[in-house]
Parts: C-alpha cells; structure tokens; sequence
C-alpha cells in the first residue's frame, strides 16, 4: 500500500527525473541557509557588528533599491549564457557576498554588500525558473514550480528552527556561524547544480552565442503592456507576504484579545497548508488562461483574509478572535497558493529567448514590494485598524482580477528558433 502510494506520488512529482531531483535538493540547501540566516541576521548585525536597528533597515532598503535597478541585468545574462551556468555564477556570488559580511567592520562596507547581496539573491529566483522554463513543459512546470515551492516552505522552517539554538544562548560566536553557514548552503547549492547535464535541457530556447543580438533585439517587457500588467498585479498581490511576517505578529498579539501562542500556531497552519497544497493547486491552474482564473481568486481570497483579520480585532473575548484569525490564516493560505500557481502568466507572456530578462523584472515586483510594503502597509493597518484592512483587501482583489479581465485572448504563440551557442560537454558522458 505504502509503497504503490509513493509511486504515484514519485511519479506525480517526476521524482524520476535527474533533473527534478537536483533542482529539489539545490532548493532545499538554499532555503535552509535562508532560514537560518534569516532568524539570526538582525541579531548578527545589530549585535555583532553593533549596527542600530535604523542603519541596518536603511541597508536593506539600498539593497532592494539596487535590486530594483540591476537584477534585469543579471537576466540578460541568463538569456546570453544559459541560466544553469547563470544560476551557478550567482550562487557563487551569494555566497562570497554573505562570507564578506563576517569581515566588513565598517558600516560603508556593509552598505556596498547589501547592494550587492540583494541584487543576486533577488535575481536568483527567476533565473531559476528560466531554467525549470527550458526543462519542463507548460504542465509539468506548474508541478516543478509548486514543488520547489513546497520544499522552499519546509526548508526555510527547518533553518528557522534549527536558529533557535544560538538565539536561546544569544551567542555573537553563533550568529558569525549562522552567517557563515548560509554562505555555505550557496556553494553546496551551485556543486549540485553543476551536476546537472547540460543536454538535459529540453531547449525550448538555446543561449546565444556570444555575440548574438537575438536577446537583446526582443521587444523590452517595459514595452509589453500585458507584462506590466502581470508584474504590477504581481506586486500588489504580494501584499499577503507583507501581511504574513510584517502586520500579523503586532496585529495577533497587540490588536486582538488572542492568546499570543496563537500567533505561533497560526504561522505553523500556513506553512502546513502551504506545503500540501501547493503542488495540486498549481497543477490546477497550469495553463494560461487558468492562471489568470488563479490570478483572479488569489485576490477575492485575500479580501476575505483582510475582512476575518478586521473582525477579530472587534472580537471581545480569546474564543472568537482565536476562530476569526484561523478562518482568516485559511482563507489567506489560498490566496497565498492561489497567486504562486498564477506564475503561468510569466512564463506565457514571456519571449522563449528573452525569459531570463522577462522573469527578471517580473520579480521586480517582490523587489518593490520589499522595498514599500512594510512601511506603508504596517503603519496604516496597525494605526487605523478595519476600514484600511477593507481597503487593503479590495485592491487586493481588483488587482488579482485585471489579468483574468484583460488577457482574455488567445495565449501568444512565439517564434523561439534561436541560434545555439556552443554546447557544453555533457558531464554524463565524460
């Protein structure tokens, strides 16, 4: 019985393919080190390198400023040279760049690597999904994509947890090893990487060879009206990511009557659900026009979050607001899988050979969403309380809707014959 089930599930998953395999556990070391990295850094540098709370904040922002400016530049790269090799290159970026924080004393050396750390680690997710682009097919990318997702949550909770130790001892000697750590992740990271073929690729596009304009003569995604729809919704729909880590904990635990152990369980039946149900969510929603529907319900989902998370903060007594903020955490988590699984729209939308520039600044709405939503969002809902949740939550779903309003037409169709660049030698074979 057990072993039919893991069959079918190996088998749903592609756990078969090399390729799957790789790209899941190249996806899971990375986001380990996240979560490590992630629990400790503000303790790092605030109390390490005794950088105050307002100054490691501005540095953040100047790296999310650069990444809104250069991460595209790294997608060209990836649409010029394959975004395998890329994707490794920027892995090895990642990590010198987080192995440099353990040696910048000076606060002018910590803003030049959050610049230059925050450009590669925003232009690492779509580069990679340029590549899971060339490996898979239009059905079996909305699984791959859903299951990277599913172990990035596992992963990212498991170096969380695996932080509570130096935070418990508050030890500045395991903060520099969670540093050094993460670093670590990248370059195991890119070793498993370069383990994959190069002639796996089902080349639905070729890198250009050196030289070749082919990328660069593609019309601008700044030039694409249904593009900057799709990124500017993308950003938008973002918002329930800044809810999730920014407003929820001051929300939980200063604005409702809820226990504060409810925030904890609250965040660990999202991951749960997350994980579950990414994948069958995903394959769902895996064509075009399906993703703009996913697009659509991701919006009405989070308005239904915003209203549960208003009332709970009218709710008298723990019993009802606990209720009020599970049935919200629900509806907030479908919202959640519903936007992930509205990613299709990127890739449709997206010239074969120009997808690693086109993917790029897609991310540039996460990158904006970094950079405004916070200090917009926290100030306001927690100032103001139900009428800005209302209105948070309708943006929300008139933004998730303009896609499936909009794009209604027929999926475009491109012309990807591309000149390939020089072949590298297949590892397999040597």
């Amino acid at each position: 019985m057990s072993s039919t089930l893991w069959t079918r599930l190996s088998a749903a998953l592609m756990l078969g393919r090399r390729e799957t395999r790789l790209l899941l556990l190249t996806a899971g070391v990375d986001s380990f080190g996240t979560g490590v990295y992630s629990a400790t850094s503000m303790l790092f540098f605030t109390q390490v390198r005794h950088f105050s709370f307002a100054a490691v904040g501005v540095g953040i922002s100047a790296g999310s400023i650069c990444a809104l400016l250069f991460s595209t530049r790294l997608g060209r790269l990836a649409d010029r040279y394959g975004p395998r090799p890329t994707l490794i290159a920027v892995f090895v970026a990642r990590a010198v760049g987080y192995t440099l924080y353990l040696l910048a004393q000076p606060y002018w050396a910590f803003l030049v690597l959050s610049c230059l750390v925050t450009t590669v680690d925003r232009a690492s997710s779509p580069i990679n999904q340029s590549l899971m682009g060339n490996l898979f097919g239009q059905k079996d990318r909305a699984t791959i994509l859903g299951t990277v997702f599913s172990v990035r949550n596992g992963a990212i909770v498991l170096g969380s947890l695996a932080a509570t130790v130096p935070v418990m001892f508050n030890s500045p000697a395991l903060y520099g090893v969670c540093v050094a750590v993460n670093a670590g992740t990248f370059l195991v990271a890119a070793a498993v990487l370069a383990r994959m073929p190069a002639g796996t690729a089902k080349a639905e596009t070729a890198p250009a060879a050196a030289g070749t304009t082919e990328s660069a003569a593609v019309r601008s995604p700044l030039r694409s009206g249904p593009y900057l729809l799709i990124t500017a919704v993308n950003a938008v729909l973002l918002l329930h990511n800044t809810l999730l880590t920014v407003v929820l904990p001051l929300w939980v635990t200063e604005h409702t009557e809820a226990p504060r152990w409810a925030l904890t369980a609250l965040l660990a039946l999202n991951g749960v659900l997350a994980m579950s149900c990414q994948v069958p969510v995903n394959r769902r929603f895996s064509s075009y026009h399906a993703a703009g529907r996913a697009s659509a319900f991701a919006g009405v989902a989070v308005l239904a979050a915003c209203v549960a998370y208003a009332a709970s903060g009218a709710a008298a007594s723990a019993l009802p607001a606990l209720v009020l903020l599970v049935v919200a955490m629900l509806a907030h988590t479908a919202g959640e899988c519903l936007h992930i699984a509205s990613t299709p729209l990127s890739f449709s939308l997206a010239p074969p050979q120009a997808r690693g520039r086109y993917l790029t600044f897609y991310n540039l709405g996460r990158v904006g969403q970094d950079l405004a939503g916070p200090v917009l969002l926290g100030s306001a809902l927690l100032g103001s309380g139900a009428p800005v949740w209302w209105l948070v939550g309708a943006a929300v779903a008139v933004a998730g809707a303009l896609p499936w309003l909009l794009l209604r037409g027929p999926e475009p169709v491109w012309d990807d014959r591309v000149e390939p660049g020089p072949k590298e030698p297949d590892r397999a074979n040597r």
